[in-house]
């Protein structure tokens, strides 16, 4: 007999909050809004704009493909993290 096993979410940590997504958007050729969590890419994963400063590289863990023309790095990870604001974050020691 096999139970499907229920797994808790992760402790939220400094990096989740740290981890945002920028906002930049744009749309694609099929009018398709990119970014911001809006859409998934090729792999069916959702992705926003990170900022290339160090803090939110770090934080984010995942930044990846450079997007020159607004000098910002992709990432999955912020789509997930959970809003600076909120008690989630709020609460953490810092």
């Amino acid at each position: 007999m096999s139970k499907d096993l229920v797994r808790a979410p992760a402790a939220v940590t400094p990096d989740n909050c740290d981890c945002q997504c920028d906002g930049t958007t744009y749309l694609d050729e099929h009018d398709t809004v990119q970014g911001n969590c809006q859409s998934a890419d090729t792999s069916g994963r959702k992705w926003c704009y990170i900022s290339p400063d160090q803090k939110t590289k770090e934080a984010c863990k995942d930044g990846f493909d450079y997007d020159s023309r607004y000098n910002l790095f992709k990432s999955y990870a912020a789509c997930s993290s959970p809003d600076p604001s909120s008690d989630k974050c709020l609460l953490l020691p810092f």
